[in-house]
């Protein structure tokens, strides 16, 4: 007589299996999804923390140059050039990501919503909060 050894699973530990799967996966994919979420306002936050250091580098050398602090219209001109094109694309003005429409700093954000910022170019260069 011969000795029939079955090397397998069995159907129903296979959907158990499977079972488990998906609860992990319900579990996981909305965590991420707010994870990346967060990471992508922290970003966002980031670039606007450099602009307006940028902002405020530009003014102080206008101080030096001209002995009157002032600040550009359009807020990607306080940048080197490479930045301002790694950022917008462009020169500033009307780019993506990043860009100027002539009173408010936007960002396309990876869904196709956008956050925009609003910037006096007054005598304060103020970059506002995120709306």
């Amino acid at each position: 007589m011969k000795n029939i050894t079955n090397k397998g699973f069995t159907l129903v530990e296979l959907v158990i299996i499977m079972v488990i799967l998906g609860v992990l996966a319900a579990i996981a994919v909305p965590r991420l999804g707010s994870s990346i979420d967060s990471s992508e306002l922290a970003s966002e936050d980031a670039v606007i923390g450099n602009l307006r250091s940028a902002l405020e580098i530009f003014a102080m050398d206008q101080v030096v140059n001209t002995s009157n602090k002032s600040y550009p219209s359009n807020p990607f001109a306080s940048l080197d050039d490479k930045s301002r094109t790694e950022l917008t694309g462009t020169t500033g003005f009307g780019g993506a990501p990043w860009g100027w429409n002539g009173s408010n700093i936007y960002h396309e954000r990876n869904d196709g919503s956008y956050g925009y910022w609003n910037y006096t170019s007054d005598t304060t260069g103020v970059i506002g909060s995120r709306y």
